[in-house]
């Protein structure tokens, strides 16, 4: 009786690394707070990731959580990328926070939402080193309300 518990008991620790493997490798993850004052324009969220595998492919995920107060459906986000040589990317996000009823999406409950959204697929980091992600508000208010924070997650194919 004790030898099958045990035997139990052992089958399962070795069946828990199988579960971690199957999960996203998550490279970086990482979030920052928006002022209760609000998020300027001007004022880019920084995010300083280390990339060591350049070999594999990536997805990046943007993390947004806003309040129930945020006055639109929708929010528009710049991205700059600065890669190790200095070079720069910038593009731009829409993500959608509420449906064409007004519905919030995302999870939460009470006055706060959370957003994962996908801005890029099969992402290839050419060179090892710093990469720097800036994410700047692009709505139409220089002063913009009713969001909580901003994050990155990179995750590994």
């Amino acid at each position: 009786m004790k030898s099958a518990k045990l035997q139990r008991i052992i089958f399962c620790c070795l069946c828990i690394p199988l579960f971690w493997a199957c999960q996203p490798g998550v490279v970086y993850q990482k979030h920052q707070n928006i002022s209760s004052e609000g998020w300027h324009y001007r004022d880019g969220i920084l995010f300083d990731v280390s990339i060591e595998d350049t070999l594999s492919l990536h997805e990046l995920y943007l993390d947004i959580r806003n309040t129930t107060d945020y006055a639109y459906s929708n929010l528009f986000l710049f991205m700059e990328i600065e890669f190790p040589d200095n070079r720069v990317l910038r593009d731009t996000i829409e993500c959608i926070l509420a449906d064409r009823r007004g519905q919030w999406t995302g999870k939460g409950f009470g006055s706060v939402r959370s957003n994962r959204f996908l801005f890029r697929d099969d992402v290839w980091f050419p060179a090892d080193g710093s990469y720097q992600f800036r994410v700047y508000h692009g709505m139409r208010h220089e002063q913009l309300e009713g969001l909580s924070n901003v994050g990155i997650r990179i995750e590994k194919k």
